[in-house]
């Protein structure tokens, strides 16, 4: 093998002296590395010392900062180390090679700040270092909610053309990505693995592509290793998430789904008996070992956590097991009886942006998880949290990111040795992937197709603006409040139609289920596609309704009650989470933090005329005292929901939907709560659930067909300001 000389340029450092070099003595390397380039490789450094002893206070940088002291260990008259991909050692190519970024240096006395140079000898420079350790590249995608054209105005998005828009995210993008990594590590004997956290579908028009989900298309095109389940997979239900696994399998999907904490009840006749079946053959599994083509043998989980086990009202009978303890066991099973090396986590968990969280518990509680991929909590982490010796990390949502984590596995030791850790950002600098762009096309026709009975189109122009409605958290806002109003007012009209005509007088909406702004883009145009990816979650527990989408529910409460919802949404929210905010319609509210503590918060709420849709004539108190009953309206979801605020309240706070009669409602008995919902055409026979995106897309079709004026919902706008403060 070829050996080509090599100087070494060590910089030395001093306190008020500008640094300088000089050369030593020879070294060696086996290949030449491309000219300004990151060493990726592992390369193994011999020093001889010329005096063959070690200085005391011997140190070793690279580029200046990174200490790579204990990177060395003592040989005959010198020191050796290993040096990993991610210490950014570089080589350059200047006619001769030079080893760049590698300083030796000394200090003199442990009270004095001088330093001096080394006195010794590059021994040896060799590319492949411990052949003991191998890389691993991981990607991860997360929380991507069947974002499949992006986050962004559906007529903005562009993966044909560069730098003209700012939608963030796209399958085609993603894709491009992926391949290039792939290709760049496939010239390094590099293998990478394609990993996805859960909650891939609920959040686009895409949901409607249920026969054969585009998001596992996706997976399959782009040859994923493994994924794992989100609570928003169980938003249609186990027996929903049954049927949508089904179609996809039938359509070609194979990649592995883990769900290692998911129980199933064991029990014939219930809606998780799907599950169960493909539990039974395999297609659900609870863990997963993959040999690499370096030898490597990887463990991969898939973990719900509790967080996103209590946002997934309708999972039961499904339950989590959330115990240390089990996990712990199958992690040792993988190690021990699988001769699993590498352990990764598919956790949809999460982690904080400061590192805290359910995750951060995990890696504490769990011994021999290397790494957790995490989803849920949206957060996009700029770096990896070393928890424990365990690397967290996520990609926050919506696909506007992907991880990818580069790691160098020490067989020998068993662990990870080295690792670096990249977000990387997806938008219009990327262009997307020919092949994935034209699988989304033909989606797009199959749906325009199946949204012409309701005339419309993905891309029909509804509204238009010229100002962002966007959720706030934990406060109230433009979207908010114009999506509250929507449901009160479209709600209202019907009932003139229908046997019950108590108009509407209140209306409530979970932040949570509000999953998208809305903004002007480049064309000012609202279409259907962003209206309906604004309310895209839920589905009716009615197996006969068409259309996914939460249905809106007819409830009635007393004043007292009202003024709980109220103050659960200021008040509890924040222990909550952002998403128990609740926007509302119909009233004014006066709020005293200073009472908040107490739960009073909540003094005074003043109702609003029927006929004001946007809440600027709100001149009758409520009795809060009282006993009258207020038609309401909430999304199924909200009404799932109620018992948390009861609970969370230690009953301070009681809420109890009732029919218009003053009965309770009773939850458990679909047959007493489902002549609840709202019929969005009474005078047709049989019931047609008013979905919750439907009053968003009337409302401004209707009222605001020549575009949303910022007077009324811009952020001074006269829609605004339904809390008051003393």
């Amino acid at each position: 093998m070829r050996k080509t000389f090599l100087w070494l340029f060590m910089i030395g450092m001093a306190v008020l002296l500008p640094m300088q070099a000089h050369a030593v003595d020879v070294a060696t390397i086996e290949k030449p590395a491309s000219l300004q380039t990151l060493y990726f490789e592992p390369v193994e450094i011999l020093i001889q010392f010329e005096d063959g002893a070690v200085p005391e206070t011997f140190r070793a940088y690279l580029n200046l900062s990174h200490d790579i002291t204990g990177k060395f260990e003592p040989v005959e008259n010198g020191m050796r180390a290993f040096i990993e991909p991610s210490d950014g050692l570089q080589i350059k190519e200047p006619g001769e090679f030079f080893l760049a970024g590698l300083n030796l240096l000394t200090t003199t006395t442990r009270n004095e700040s001088g330093r001096k140079d080394v006195d010794a000898r590059i021994f040896q420079v060799r590319e492949g270092g411990d052949q003991d350790t191998v890389l691993v590249t991981v990607l991860q995608t997360s929380d991507l909610h069947h974002h499949a054209v992006g986050y962004g105005p559906f007529l903005d998005y562009s993966p044909d053309t560069l730098n003209d828009d700012d939608v963030t995210g796209g399958y085609a993008r993603i894709a491009t990505v992926i391949n290039q990594v792939r290709a760049e590590q496939a010239a390094k004997d590099v293998p990478v693995m394609l990993l996805d956290s859960g909650d891939f579908l609920m959040g686009t028009n895409y949901d409607l592509t249920a026969a054969d989900p585009l998001a596992f298309q996706f997976f399959t095109m782009m040859g994923y290793d493994a994924v794992t389940l989100g609570n928003h997979e169980f938003d249609w239900s186990p027996a929903g998430l049954s049927m949508l696994l089904n179609n996809a399998f039938t359509n070609g999907f194979s990649t592995p789904v883990l769900a290692t904490n998911m129980v199933t009840d064991g029990e014939a006749g219930t809606s998780d008996d799907g599950l169960e079946y493909f539990k039974g053959i395999g297609r659900i599994s609870g863990k997963s070992v993959i040999e690499l083509d370096n030898g490597l043998k990887v463990g991969l989980l898939g973990l719900m956590g509790e967080d996103a086990d209590e946002k997934a009202p309708i999972a039961p009978p499904v339950t989590f097991n959330h115990d240390f303890d089990f996990i712990q066991s199958q992690v040792d099973e993988m190690k021990n009886s699988d001769q699993a090396q590498l352990i990764i986590a598919l956790s949809h968990t999460g982690v904080s942006s400061s590192g805290e969280g359910e995750d951060a518990n995990l890696a504490n509680g769990v011994d021999g998880i290397d790494l957790i991929a995490s989803g849920h909590e949206h957060t996009a982490t700029h770096e990896a949290f070393n928890e424990s010796g365990t690397l967290i990390f996520s990609p926050g949502a919506y696909g506007r990111y992907i991880s990818r984590m580069d790691v160098a596995y020490s067989i020998s030791q068993g662990r990870i040795v080295d690792s670096k850790f990249t977000l990387i950002t997806i938008d219009d600098t990327i262009p997307g992937d020919p092949y994935v762009q034209g699988m989304i096309g033909l989606y797009n026709d199959g749906i325009n197709a199946g949204l012409a009975p309701l005339g419309v189109e993905l891309g029909s122009p509804i509204s238009g603006t010229d100002f962002s409605l966007t959720l706030r958290t934990l406060q109230e806002s433009t979207l908010g409040n114009l999506v509250a109003d929507a449901n009160r007012a479209i709600s209202t009209q019907l009932v003139f139609y229908s046997a019950d005509q108590t108009p509407f007088a209140f209306s409530v909406v979970p932040s949570g289920v509000i999953r998208h702004n809305i903004d002007p883009g480049k064309t000012g145009v609202i279409t259907f596609a962003d209206i309906y990816n604004t309310l895209p979650l839920g589905i009716s527990p009615d197996q006969n309704q068409p259309l996914p989408g939460y249905p809106l529910m007819s409830v009635y409460l007393t004043a007292g009650e009202i003024r709980n919802v109220l103050e659960a949404g200021l008040t509890l929210a924040p222990q909550l989470g952002s998403d128990y905010y609740l926007n509302f319609s119909g009233v004014r509210v006066e709020y005293n933090i200073a009472m908040a503590p107490y739960l009073q918060g909540v003094s005074s709420v003043k109702l609003c005329n029927f006929d004001d849709p946007i809440c600027t004539s709100c001149d009758t108190e409520l009795d809060l005292a009282g006993t009258d009953l207020y038609r309401c309206v909430v999304d199924l979801y909200a009404m799932q929901m109620m018992h948390v605020i009861t609970t969370a309240s230690y009953g301070l706070l009681p809420i109890v939907p009732k029919h218009a009669n003053g009965d309770p409602i009773n939850m458990g008995d679909p047959a007493d709560y489902l002549p609840c919902r709202i019929d969005a055409d009474p005078a047709a026979p049989g019931m047609q659930e008013l979905k919750e995106w439907m009053p968003l897309w009337k409302y401004l079709g209707g009222a605001f067909g020549a575009g949303i004026p910022e007077a009324v919902y811009g952020s001074e706008g006269i829609a605004m300001g339904r809390i008051t403060a003393p």
